[in-house]
């Protein structure tokens, strides 16, 4: 609540120049005085947030909508790859491993990847018990490639003839799409739903005969990036990397004076 400054200066004056009147005369109305002037004071400020609760009253909230399709231009395709071995073959499995993550990297960049697109973690092994014993391991080693050649990067993920020539079995292979350009996207979005806000207020006062005033605050809600057509929502936002092509949506609240 926003009280008047005016009324903040006068009754300060009031204030000084009776107190410094009754010190100096000591007068037996001191007492009341003071009283009668802290009456006023409570009334006034009484008055001023009754008057902006009423004000507080007399606005308009309304809802904004915006949504659009849009593509994705980059690709992550993340790979894990397994190699088992016997208990005493640990040593050569990490090095057929190692060698075939490095032919496969070969066959990328013949392919028309870029080697700064292509990212090979170290090898890691995990032991497989039987009856509390361990008879074989588990080699794994994570490669992703992120790139925007899309279609390109599809036809090499969806061929396992490579990985099954070679006895490797793929734990993990998933194409995730990403947008670069997510954040000018955000903006315009946000601005279209703003934009539809007003829009439905103007309509609103018109069927009511008033009149809109200045936007007081508005607040954009979370973005929604979803497989196109889906209902599938979140309180903290969602963000699916399922398909290429994606729907975005966002609402913005507003609030505007009357």
């Amino acid at each position: 609540m926003v009280f008047n400054t005016w009324w903040i200066t006068l009754i300060a004056v009031v204030v000084i120049f009776v107190w410094d009147l009754l010190a100096r005369e000591k007068s037996p109305l001191r007492s009341w005085l003071v009283l009668g002037i802290g009456f006023i004071i409570g009334m006034s400020l009484f008055g001023s947030f009754f008057l902006q609760s009423r004000k507080a009253d007399s606005t308009l909230r309304v809802v904004g909508y915006s949504s659009k399709m849009f593509e994705s231009d980059l690709v992550k395709w993340t790979l894990t790859l397994e190699l088992n071995t016997d208990i005493n073959g640990l040593k050569a499995a990490y090095a057929k491993l190692t060698s075939d993550v490095n032919d496969f990297k070969n066959l990328l960049i013949a392919e028309g990847m870029e080697a700064k697109d292509i990212n090979i973690q170290p090898p890691s092994s995990s032991p497989v018990y039987n009856y509390g014993q361990i008879n074989s391991y588990n080699v794994e080693q994570f490669v992703y490639i992120l790139s925007s050649d899309i279609k390109q990067v599809e036809t090499l993920a969806l061929n396992a003839e490579f990985f099954g020539d070679r006895g490797l079995v793929m734990k993990r292979s998933d194409l995730e799409y990403l947008y670069s350009k997510l954040p000018e996207l955000k903006k315009q979005l946000i601005g279209e739903a703003t934009s539809d806000a007003l829009a439905r207020a103007q309509e609103i006062v018109a069927a009511s005969n008033s009149k809109l005033g200045k936007l007081k605050y508005a607040r954009s809600g979370v973005f929604q990036i979803t497989e196109p057509y889906s209902t599938e929502v979140s309180d903290y936002g969602y963000y699916s990397t399922n398909t290429r092509t994606k729907s975005i949506s966002v609402t913005v609240t507003a609030e505007f004076e009357l």
